[in-house]
């Protein structure tokens, strides 16, 4: 598709590769905002894309991060109650 004589053509191939970190970001809050369904979202999406892989994952690191985080919240909040109730 594109003639590997020019710098600036090989330019054009290595992006449609790789993600930008703008797109990585928004994989990330896909699966951080829409769970598992953002996962499956970003896994359809451009399906024969070369980066489509790379995209899956980030959906996964960002459901990953709010699993995480909602977890840690959640243990906080139980602390925080026992130790209000305790403390009568």
């Amino acid at each position: 598709m594109y003639s590997k004589d020019t710098g600036k053509d090989q330019m054009l191939m290595t992006m449609e590769r790789a993600l930008t970190s703008g797109q990585k970001a928004g994989f990330f809050f896909l699966g951080f905002l829409g769970g598992i369904v953002g996962i499956l979202a970003a896994s359809l999406m451009n399906i024969n894309a070369p980066y489509r892989p790379e995209g899956t994952k980030m959906a996964a690191l960002g459901f990953a991060t709010a699993c995480v985080l909602g977890t840690l919240i959640a243990l906080v909040g139980c602390v925080g109650s026992i130790a209000l109730l305790g403390a009568r």
